[in-house]
């Protein structure tokens, strides 16, 4: 049995199977397909997401020099359904400092990122936001 693949022949058949619109995907089976997305550029303040057919959102970006004590807003790129979604912050680099997301901060379309302490008088964080997109 020859277990040799003609390539030639493996790629006429992935032809038009890649990149395809999987918007009409049924998703009754458990299966979900992304059907927008966003890469993070200098257009877009580095912000990125992915929607999914189902409505759940997966979405993060980067808040630049907050200094110790001092707090900075991030625009979602996608709205999301309501105020219970999961939000992570992280510190970027060797800083060492803690966020937090009080409650009156949480919105449906923005997230307040507080530096509560910190080593350092300026650091950047990495932000991401998953839940039901409106």
């Amino acid at each position: 049995m020859n277990n040799e693949i003609d390539v030639g022949q493996f790629s006429e058949a992935l032809n038009n199977k890649t990149d395809r619109d999987l918007r009409n995907v049924d998703i009754t089976s458990g299966a979900d397909s992304v059907i927008a997305y966003q890469f993070p550029s200098a257009a877009n303040n580095y912000t990125w997401y992915r929607l999914y057919k189902s409505g759940w959102v997966e979405q993060g970006g980067i808040i630049n020099s907050i200094g110790s004590g001092s707090s900075k807003t991030a625009t979602l790129p996608i709205t999301m359904s309501d105020t219970n979604y999961t939000l992570i912050a992280t510190s970027n680099g060797a800083y060492t400092a803690q966020t937090e997301a009080n409650n009156s901060a949480v919105r449906t379309s923005t997230i307040l990122i507080t530096v509560s302490n910190g080593s350092h008088n300026i650091c950047d964080f990495s932000w991401q936001v998953s839940g039901m997109a409106a």
